[in-house]
C-alpha cells in the first residue's frame, strides 16, 4: 500500500479545527502535529517559548502531518485547505512553488510519497553495542562478544524509552554501578520503567535483591516483561502505574533503591510519594533531567528530607543521586 504525505503549518488557535477537518480527504489513515521550528512561511516565523526549567510552554506554529493511502490531486488539496483558511481569515495554501513565491504571506503544502521500510528492523541494525562502564549493552541482532568482567544486558530497539543510548539511561546506569560500591538494597523499584533496562541492570547487580518496575503506559510494561525473559531474571512485578495495581507498588518504608528516570514535572510531583515509600538510610537516583532543571530538583527534594549525594553529567543531560537519613 503506498502512502502519501500532506505537511503544512498552522497557528496554534487553529490546530484541533484543522487536524479534524483533513479526517475528509480520500484516503485519510491519520493525522500528527509537530513542534514546529523551521520557517514554512515568508513573514512567519515559529516561536519555541521555554522557560528556566526548560519546559515547553507555548507553540505559536505547529506543523500538521496528514498520512493518506491514495495519491492526492494537489488542486482538490489546496482548495479543502482554503476554504477553512477563508473562513478562519489566515493565509491561504498552495502546492506548487511557483504560485507560493508570487503570493504574499502565502503558506507552503508539502506533498510527498513516503517510502515503506521496516523502521523497527533499519533501527535495530543501526544500534550497535554499548559499552557504559562495567554495563555491555546489545540487540539481539549482535552476536554477542564481552569479557567475563562485564555485565551483559540484551535490549532491542523499540518504541518504549531506555536502550541504553540516551545521556539520562547512561547516567543512571554510572549511578547503579556507583551505589554497587557503597551498599547492597534489599527491594528496589523502577519507576517509569520504559524498556525495562535499568531494573534489569539493578537485578543483575543486586543480584539477590527484589526489583518491581512500573510505567503509565501499558506497552512499556509489556515491553519490560520481554526483555526481563529475554535477560532470564525474576523479579518481583511488573505493573501499570494505576489505582487498581497502587497496592503492590506503593509501600510505606519499604524501597532501599528507587531510580526514575522520567521528566522535570512527574520527578517534580513525585517527591512526596518517594519519601513514603523509601526507607531511611536509603538512595534515590532522579533522572531525565536537563543540566539546568537539577538544581530545581535537588531543592525540592531537600525539602522532604534528602541530600544530594552526587551528580552525573552526560552532554546536556544529568542524573542527581539523592539519600535520605532520617
Amino acid at each position: 500500500m503506498d502512502l502519501w504525505s500532506i505537511s503544512f503549518v498552522i497557528e496554534n488557535q487553529f490546530k484541533n479545527l484543522f487536524s479534524e477537518y483533513v479526517e475528509d480527504l480520500e484516503g485519510y489513515l491519520s493525522s500528527s502535529l509537530f513542534n514546529n521550528t523551521k520557517k514554512n512561511t515568508k513573514n512567519v516565523l515559529p516561536i519555541n517559548i521555554i522557560n528556566n526549567l526548560g519546559e515547553f510552554h507555548q507553540n505559536e506554529f505547529w506543523t500538521l502531518e496528514v498520512l493518506v493511502q491514495k495519491k492526492p490531486d494537489n488542486n482538490l488539496v489546496e482548495m479543502k485547505l482554503n476554504n477553512l483558511a477563508r473562513q478562519l481569515s489566515v493565509n491561504e495554501y498552495y502546492t506548487d512553488d511557483i504560485t507560493w513565491e508570487k503570493k504574499i504571506n502565502a503558506k507552503k503544502v508539502s506533498i510527498k510519497k513516503i517510502i515503506q521500510k521496516n523502521w523497527l528492523n533499519i533501527n535495530r541494525q543501526s544500534f550497535p553495542v554499548i559499552n557504559i562502564e562495567r554495563f555491555y549493552i546489545y540487540g539481539s541482532h549482535i552476536r554477542k562478544n564481552y569479557s567475563v568482567y562485564k555485565i551483559p544486558i540484551k535490549i532491542n530497539a523499540s518504541t518504549a524509552f531506555g536502550t541504553g543510548s540516551h545521556a539520562t539511561t547512561k547516567c543512571c546506569m554510572q549511578a547503579i554501578n556507583y551505589l554497587s560500591q557503597r551498599f547492597s538494597p534489599k527491594n528496589i523499584l523502577d519507576y517509569g520503567c520504559g524498556t525495562g533496562i535499568l531494573g534489569i541492570a539493578s537485578k543483575k547487580v543486586f543480584k539477590k535483591s527484589k526489583v518491581i518496575f512500573v510505567d503509565i503506559d501499558e506497552d512499556a510494561v509489556k515491553l519490560s516483561k520481554k526483555n526481563i525473559e529475554l535477560n532470564h531474571i525474576k523479579v518481583n512485578g511488573v505493573y501499570l502505574t494505576n489505582s487498581f495495581f497502587e497496592t503492590k507498588y506503593i509501600k510505606n518504608n519499604y524501597y532501599n533503591l528507587i531510580f526514575a528516570n522520567i521528566l522535570f514535572m512527574p520527578l517534580f510531583k513525585l517527591a512526596p510519594v518517594f519519601k513514603k515509600i523509601i526507607k531511611p538510610n536509603s538512595f534515590l537516583i532522579l533522572s531525565g533531567l536537563l543540566k539546568q532543571q537539577i538544581p530545581y530538583v535537588i531543592n525540592r527534594y531537600n525539602n522532604f528530607g534528602f541530600i544530594e549525594e552526587k551528580k552525573i553529567i552526560s552532554e546536556e543531560w544529568g542524573s542527581v543521586i539523592m539519600s535520605i537519613k532520617y
